[in-house]
C-alpha cells in the first residue's frame, strides 16, 4: 500500500501541473537528488519530490487480529531557486497576478489543495498535513534556494496473509472433480480423484 500511496500523490500532483500557473520541471519520488552536488541539481528546480517517511504504530482492527490500522507518513519537498535572492525563492515573483517565478510558499499552498482531504481513490483516511520543516534557505553560486518539506499523514489496513496450506496436514490431501457432457442432466459423466500425498 506504501508504494500505491506515494505513486498516487505523484499522479495527483502531476495531474494538476497543466493548471498549475507556472511549469515544474519534476514531480517524482524522491531518489536522493538533494544528496548529489547541489550546483547540479537546482538546475532542476522549480521540482517536487514525494517520498514515505514512516509509519507509526500499528494497532488492532479487528479482535481476531488479522487486521490491522497502520498510520503512514509521506513527505513532499518542494524546490525552488532564483537568482534573486533567498526571499525570492520562498514568495516567488508574480506580476499582475501571473506568476513569473513560483516561489516555494506557492508551491506548498497548492500541494495543499491537491492533497488535503484527499483519499487519491485508495483506501486510506483522507490525507492531513502535518508539519512543514525548511531543508535549505540559503544562497548557492549567486542564487536563492529553497527546499522545504510538508508531512501528509493517513492511515491504511494491512490484512494479514492466510497461513499456506500445509499438505502434510491432511486438510488438502484430495482433488476431486465432477466432468459434465452436454446436455447436462445433472450427474457426473465421469468423475476422478487425485490424491496429492
Amino acid at each position: 500500500m506504501i508504494d500505491a500511496i506515494e505513486d498516487a500523490i505523484i499522479n495527483r500532483i502531476e495531474a494538476a501541473r497543466p493548471g498549475l500557473g507556472y511549469q515544474l520541471k519534476a514531480v517524482a519520488s524522491y531518489g536522493g537528488e538533494l544528496d548529489e552536488d547541489l550546483g547540479q541539481v537546482v538546475r532542476g528546480f522549480p521540482a517536487i519530490w514525494v517520498t514515505f517517511a514512516g509509519s507509526g504504530k500499528s494497532r488492532k482492527k479487528n479482535s481476531a487480529g488479522s487486521k490491522w490500522i497502520t498510520p503512514a507518513t509521506f513527505a513532499v519537498m518542494h524546490a525552488a531557486r532564483n537568482v534573486r535572492g533567498e526571499r525570492a525563492t520562498r514568495y516567488g515573483v508574480s506580476v499582475g497576478g501571473a506568476i513569473l517565478e513560483v516561489g516555494v510558499y506557492q508551491m506548498l499552498a497548492d500541494t495543499r489543495t491537491m492533497l488535503l482531504g484527499n483519499d487519491l481513490g485508495l483506501p486510506i483516511t483522507k490525507l492531513q498535513p502535518g508539519a512543514t520543516r525548511t531543508l535549505y534557505n540559503t544562497r548557492l553560486g549567486g542564487q536563492g534556494i529553497a527546499v522545504f518539506v510538508r508531512e501528509w499523514h493517513t492511515e491504511f489496513v494491512e490484512e494479514m496473509p492466510r497461513e499456506a496450506i500445509d499438505p502434510t496436514s491432511g486438510d488438502f490431501l484430495k482433488l476431486g472433480i465432477d466432468y459434465h457432457l452436454q446436455p447436462d442432466d445433472g450427474t457426473a459423466d465421469l468423475s476422478d480423484e487425485i490424491t496429492l500425498a
